[in-house]
């Protein structure tokens, strides 16, 4: 085994790199897209959740209405892209 270590060591040590280069440029950042996307939906939502709690109401069918919204997960488009950005930020990925 040693002898065929020594034989190929510049082949194992290209394969090394090759593969450290796959990981930090493919794997890392599709990992961590998928991390940031949950964050973000869930910040957003509860964003969207306090505002909506704090939003005075005329009547009793508006506020059953955004109770089903908040129930739904709905959330503003703004809030997500902001926290989507922070996190692949604070993750080191510029994008």
């Amino acid at each position: 085994m040693k002898e065929k270590i020594k034989k190929y060591w510049l082949v194992i040590i290209i394969i090394l790199i090759i593969g450290g280069v796959f990981y930090w440029f493919q794997i890392r950042p599709s990992m961590a897209y998928s991390v940031c996307h949950y964050k973000a939906e869930s910040q957003a939502q509860k964003l969207y959740e306090d505002r909506i709690g704090d939003k005075y109401y005329v009547s009793e069918a508006e506020k059953e209405k955004d109770k089903d919204k908040i129930k739904q997960g709905y959330y503003l488009i703004d809030d997500y892209d902001y926290a989507y950005k922070q996190c692949l930020r604070t993750r080191g990925i510029n994008r």
